[in-house]
């Protein structure tokens, strides 16, 4: 991990506590994508929360399950659920 914040540090010419924040903002939007993505795959969350938790927009979401290879399907289920979130 040392090495990683020290290579930062040179390749992005940041200090060591800009290298750390860089890496810890990149490491926990790792961990809310692969969130996302697990509750997407199980039908637990609508794509609307499963872009608000990524930060991104839904057309990003779509090229993101796209290369993860989660169906992009939109059901009357997604619908009321999305509809229910919006209230």
């Amino acid at each position: 991990m040392f090495e990683m914040i020290t290579e930062l540090e040179a390749s992005e010419k940041i200090d060591r506590a800009g290298a750390t924040r860089k890496l810890l903002f990149i490491g926990i939007n790792e961990i809310k994508k692969e969130k996302a993505i697990k509750l997407l795959r199980a039908y637990k969350i609508t794509y609307r929360k499963a872009a608000e938790m990524m930060g991104v927009a839904i057309y990003e979401l779509l090229d993101i399950m796209e290369k993860e290879g989660i169906e992009v399907g939109y059901s009357m289920r997604d619908l009321e659920k999305d509809l229910e979130e919006m209230k």
